[in-house]
This record gives C-alpha cells, sequence and structure tokens, in this order.
C-alpha cells in the first residue's frame, strides 16, 4: 500500500470539450437565441421607466445567417468588472448581484448560447463610464490551461459606446447544423412567433425587437368582460412565501374568450416571461383525476372549451424563486409555489368549465343560430388582461336566464339523399337543414298550427 500523504489527489476536473458539448446538448437552438434576448431585456429591466410605456426607446436588433449570428441592444451595457467577476462564469456564483425580477435565471444562458451557435465569439459592451470587450476562438480556448476568457480591444461606434450604452455578440464560424437552420426562413419565422408571444408584455411596454430586420408588434390577450357586470373573469391575487421568506406575487385570471382553439388553454408567466402558452396538458390541470376516489376533478381539453383563457403570472425580486425550469420552457412542478398556486388555479377553472358545459348544451338545444346563451355571449365585449382589475369573482348569465320566446328541441334524423335533393328542388331552399324546417313548418300548418 502506497503511503496514502504521498499520494496527488484524484482529478476529476471536466475536460472543456466534454463541458462545452454537455452545456448544450439538452437546449434547442431557438430557445437558446431566447436566452440572449433575455439577457438584454433583463438590461432594458434596470432603465425601464415609468407609465404606459416603460421600455420607450430601448431597441433589441437579431440578426443571423448561415455565415453568423449577431445581437445588439441599446440596454445600458454592463460594466468590465460584472464581465471579469460573474457575468462569464459557468453559473451564478454566491453573492453576484441579481436584477430585481429578471428573467436570466441561472447563469448559463450566454454561455450556452455561445457555444452552441459556433466555434468564434466576441461580446463588447459599454456603459455610460467604462468599455469593455473579448474575442474567444473556441478551439483554441479548449486546448489551454484554465477556462478564462481574453480581453479584446474595445472600438465604440453608433450602436455601442459610451453615448449610446449597450451590448453586442457575434458569433461565426457557425456549426453545421446551426448555419442550416440560420439560413431558413422557417427558422426566421419561428424565433419571430416566440419572441412575439414570450415577450409580449415587454414589447407591449415600448420595447422594440427586430428580427433580420423586421420589427415585431404586440399581441395581448383578451378576455370578455359585460359592461352590466353580468360577465366578467375571475381574478385573484396572491402573496406566497418560500422557506427563505422571499415574497412572491401571484396574479390568477381565468375567463372566457372568443371561440379560438389554438389560444384556448392556460398561460404562465414568470417575471414577465411567458414560459407556457395555450397549455392544455396535465401539467396545467386538465384530466385532473382524484387519485383515491378516481373521480375527473377536471375533464380534458376539448373543442367545446376553446373559449377558455387562464392565465397565471409570478413575480419575484429574486428569478430562482420562480416555477419555471432552467430552460424556460415549462414548469417545474416540483417547486412549492407551483404547488401551493396549483390547487386555487383548479378552483378557479372549475365555474369556468361548468359555464362552458352549459354554453355547449344550450347550442346543442337551441342550435348554435337560436341559442339565447350565445347570443349573449357574442354580444360580450373583449378587453385586454392586462387592464383588468386586481381582483373580481367569475360571473357568468345561467342557462335558462336569457330565453326569449318559447322553449325549443332540436329534431334530426336522416333520409335517402336523391329523396332530400328532390325535396330541395322541390321547397326551393338550398340545405337539408332547410328541407326539414320547411317540411316542418308545411306539416304544422296543414294540421292547424299557427
Amino acid at each position: 500500500m502506497p503511503n496514502t500523504q504521498e499520494v496527488l489527489p484524484i482529478d476529476a476536473e471536466p475536460t472543456k470539450g466534454f463541458f462545452v458539448e454537455m452545456l448544450t446538448r439538452d437546449i434547442g437552438l431557438e430557445q437558446a437565441v431566447l436566452d440572449l434576448v433575455d439577457n438584454s431585456i433583463d438590461g432594458a429591466k434596470g432603465l425601464k421607466g415609468d407609465g404606459e410605456k416603460p421600455f420607450e426607446g430601448m431597441k433589441i436588433a437579431l440578426e443571423f445567417s448561415k455565415d453568423r449570428f449577431r445581437i445588439v441592444d441599446n440596454c445600458g451595457g454592463f460594466s468590465s468588472e460584472a464581465a471579469r467577476t460573474y457575468a462569464f462564469k459557468f453559473g451564478k456564483p454566491a453573492g453576484s448581484p441579481r436584477t430585481p425580477h429578471s428573467i436570466g435565471q441561472f447563469g448559463v444562458g450566454m454561455k450556452r448560447a455561445l457555444f452552441k451557435f459556433g466555434h468564434h465569439f466576441s461580446v463588447r459592451s459599454a456603459t455610460t463610464d467604462d468599455a469593455w470587450a473579448v474575442s474567444v476562438q473556441v478551439p483554441v480556448w479548449e486546448t489551454q490551461i484554465g477556462w478564462s476568457f481574453p480581453w479584446a480591444t474595445f472600438t465604440p461606434d453608433a450602436e455601442v459606446s459610451h453615448e449610446s450604452p449597450g451590448t453586442e455578440i457575434v458569433v461565426s464560424d457557425l456549426r453545421t447544423e446551426v448555419a442550416a437552420k440560420f439560413s431558413t426562413k422557417l427558422f426566421e419565422n419561428a424565433i419571430h412567433g416566440l419572441i412575439k408571444s414570450k415577450h409580449r408584455q415587454f414589447i407591449a411596454g415600448g420595447l422594440e425587437i427586430k428580427v433580420n430586420g423586421h420589427h415585431i408588434d404586440a399581441t395581448s390577450l383578451y378576455l370578455l368582460v359585460a359592461d352590466d357586470a353580468k360577465f366578467r373573469p375571475g381574478i385573484e391575487e396572491l402573496v406566497i412565501k418560500d422557506d427563505s421568506e422571499e415574497e412572491i406575487k401571484v396574479r390568477i385570471i381565468v375567463g372566457v374568450g372568443l371561440s379560438s382553439p389554438p389560444q384556448a388553454g392556460w398561460y404562465v408567466v414568470c417575471n414577465g416571461r411567458v414560459v407556457l402558452e395555450a397549455d392544455r396538458r396535465a401539467v396545467t390541470g386538465w384530466g385532473l383525476i382524484e387519485e383515491q376516489s378516481k373521480t375527473v376533478v377536471m375533464p380534458n381539453y376539448h373543442n367545446q372549451f376553446s373559449r377558455f383563457r387562464g392565465i397565471v403570472t409570478f413575480d419575484s425580486n429574486d428569478s430562482v424563486r420562480v416555477p419555471w425550469n432552467t430552460t424556460k420552457t415549462d414548469v417545474d412542478q416540483d417547486n412549492p409555489i407551483w404547488q401551493k398556486t396549483f390547487g386555487r388555479m383548479m378552483e378557479l377553472m372549475r365555474p369556468v368549465i361548468d359555464f362552458l358545459n352549459e354554453l355547449d348544451a344550450d347550442i346543442d338545444e337551441h342550435t348554435r343560430d337560436h341559442s339565447p346563451l350565445l347570443a349573449y355571449v357574442s354580444t360580450v365585449a373583449s378587453v385586454k388582461a392586462e387592464s383588468l382589475p386586481v381582483s373580481s369573482t367569475f360571473v357568468a348569465p345561467a342557462r335558462g336566464s336569457l330565453s326569449k320566446g318559447p322553449k325549443t328541441v332540436k329534431l334530426q334524423y336522416a333520409k335517402p339523399v336523391d329523396e332530400v335533393q328532390f325535396l330541395m328542388t322541390e321547397l326551393d331552399v338550398s340545405s337539408a337543414k332547410a328541407v326539414g324546417e320547411k317540411s316542418f313548418e308545411l306539416i304544422y300548418q296543414s294540421m292547424g298550427g299557427k
């Protein structure tokens, strides 16, 4: 046996090449691009003003092709000290400053994107009193001892300087598979759509974002609200504390929108960043079954629920506290804040689902053309979710309370096609439904009905 005091310690340090490959494997290219947009938005958050357009004048521009990727913003930049001590570290060091209510979370987004895109990257940034740059040839860096990046010469221009504080990132010598995707219109459209949906709150607040020169417009979620207060969404605000006594503000909105299957479902927003959009999975309660009794708590999604809208927003000074996963593509179901919120989401969701079941039954009884409940819903105005009041209880008219005229019943029967077509000609009508209605009227009148 060798003397243990003379034996050198076991070296378990990862190789850079392995670390880079593992770091980039579990995130899609689209999400890596969004991570860089998130970082720019965090810079904008540090500069935002008050009022309806707090991000007015702030800009982010993305450009990508088969040759390179570039993102540049005028969102304040960050100091050389921040770059040296924590911004380029793999993970956020203990004690590093955090942007309040940030959407950058675990300190891996920028590095993961840079390595995923290509083999050479440069970053330059300027504040009002500081400026710096780095330039890294990844294959060369991987062969060197140590994990530091070399400084480069900062060259100011009209986009990034002391007079125009911001950050520029350029990645070239792209990986083959990345260059192939960056060159397609399909990928450009995907990024455009993702930014439009994931960052809707910031764009609506005045932030200008362009993708390959194309401006992204703001979109909003709408719910139906009646002026007479007979129809309105349910809204509740909570403040939940986690084990560290950190406060997380939660706002839940449930209600009815226009009939649109692509927009129906739950929207989950963390610190302003949309994590889930129109979600209709068990994760957000659809198809929920009570385990012990095996009873259905919430039905699976069906198109009769195409008007359902649920929005839950989480906001915390510390982005680690909100319930999203590391790639910001889903919720962390084990997060205690999510678990505490989920039950209340289901309680608020239930009366909306009950109403939509009643609406479906009313349409089934009276037909879509004669349903009193559908006729009422069709007259209610759409209101932006962000303009809704602080709290309210979901209110909707009961089935039958709006009925005008005699009660109706739907008749259904099947007849040979040639016979129906014969009657369409003889009765001078254009549909099988009209044949049924006209023939009923003639028989009813002939039997003495009025």
